[in-house]
């Protein structure tokens, strides 16, 4: 009894989610558009607004900005802090809402001549139902968007 209960806890107050795209570009032109965050709404209809943004400062660990997207027809703000950065291939940060931790890691790696860009999510909540404020399938179609926009952007001033 006590790992179904594990199980159901597990699955009500954590998740994991990750969503990979091809581009066909070199790795330094699809880096360059992740790291210029202060013009990701420029390109983007998911991300449409950034304040804070650590490109103007450099990206290091512990820079916090802050950006708004849109989910489910509405507008909701984000502060991060970031917490890892791998110049060129990865970067993470964490933010926290409603009690429910975010960490989010975007990274590119080269692969067949272009890059894959992979954008990896964990949610965790000691009090919360994460499905109640980030509903899964929500959150697949915002990431899949960001990145088809991001492709599309990368690959049409390529």
């Amino acid at each position: 009894m006590d790992w179904v209960c594990s199980i159901l806890v597990s699955r009500l107050f954590k998740f994991d989610m990750s969503s990979s795209v091809f581009i066909d570009v070199p790795v330094d032109r699809v880096w360059d558009l992740v790291e210029t965050a202060r013009n990701w709404p420029e390109w983007s209809k998911t991300c449409t607004h950034v304040w804070g943004a650590p490109d103007e400062d450099g990206w290091r660990v512990g820079h916090r900005f802050g950006f708004m997207l849109a989910m489910a027809n509405r507008q909701i703000p984000f502060f991060v802090t970031l917490s890892r950065i791998e110049s060129g291939e990865l970067i993470e940060w964490r933010s926290t809402k409603f009690t429910i931790t975010a960490v989010r890691s975007i990274s590119v790696t080269q692969e067949n001549g272009g890059c894959v860009v992979t954008d990896t999510k964990r949610f965790s909540s000691y009090l919360l139902p994460i499905r109640l404020a980030y509903p899964r399938g929500i959150i697949r179609r915002m990431t899949e968007s960001w990145l088809s926009e991001l492709s599309s952007e990368a690959e049409s001033n390529h």
